[in-house]
């Protein structure tokens, strides 16, 4: 198996892709979302939020899919650089015997992530696989780095780190319609209120309150307390309303 550049896979949903240039490249060569391209990225860096991505981000994450990105050995001629390196027209002139259509070249250029692979160009700009001459391709922008992709193994792999994590369903979700069923017809109001911390943590906590009634159940002893942890809880704390107004009302 060799590699091949394809388009870039923004996946079936927009809360779950990524469209900047880093991503969409690790995308292009693995087959991958963009979505699970960030979180690849996410993970081998640290990084909260993934916008513009640095070379050492970008090589780590292909390593962990089997795939190698050595600096070209014929870049040196050039003398690449962000400010006076050639043109992306000018490396793709200089490098048509180099550029055949079995090797692969990542390239920053005018601060962009890029493949080219023979006469076929792709990155998040254009989306598709389309020729070096395309609109899309910003030929002027000079080439500041250039990295050909091998793979280290027989397949490119979707390492688990990309893979997006499956919803673990809370035992006492199944508590929530029959507390919001319960709340309604007794008037009672449930305020729910999500907490995230510095540390990473999340907290989410659930209050009874808007009564009817002219008492305060917690002080009564009715309910241990206006705050719940989870759907259980509220739930039970509304059928100790419940049941306090029958015994009232009897």
């Amino acid at each position: 198996m060799s590699l091949k550049i394809k388009p870039v896979n923004h996946g079936t949903t927009k809360a779950d892709r990524n469209n900047y240039c880093g991503p969409s490249v690790i995308s292009a060569i693995t087959g991958m979302t963009t979505g699970e391209a960030s979180r690849l990225i996410r993970s081998v860096s640290g990084v909260k939020s993934v916008k513009g991505s640095s070379t050492s981000q970008v090589r780590k994450s292909l390593r962990e899919c089997n795939i190698d990105a050595q600096l070209c050995n014929f870049s040196h001629r050039m003398r690449l650089s962000r400010s006076t390196g050639p043109t992306l027209a000018g490396w793709l002139k200089q490098t048509v015997k180099e550029r055949t259509a079995d090797r692969v070249f990542l390239i920053v250029a005018g601060w962009h992530w890029q493949l080219v692979q023979g006469r076929r160009y792709v990155c998040g700009i254009s989306g598709d696989v389309v020729s070096i001459k395309d609109k899309a391709v910003k030929r002027r922008s000079r080439v500041a780095e250039v990295y050909e992709l091998t793979m280290t193994a027989a397949k490119v792999v979707t390492p688990p780190t990309a893979k997006k994590p499956k919803r673990v369903a809370n035992p006492t979700d199944s508590y929530r319609g029959k507390a919001k069923r319960l709340s309604k017809e007794l008037g009672i109001e449930i305020d729910v209120e999500r907490y995230h911390y510095n540390d990473g943590t999340r907290d989410t906590q659930y209050w009874i309150g808007g009564y009817d009634d002219n008492i305060d159940f917690a002080d009564e002893g009715v309910i241990e307390g206006h705050c719940n942890y989870d759907w259980q809880e509220v739930f039970y704390s509304l059928g100790a309303i419940q049941e306090y107004r029958k015994n009232q009302a009897a």
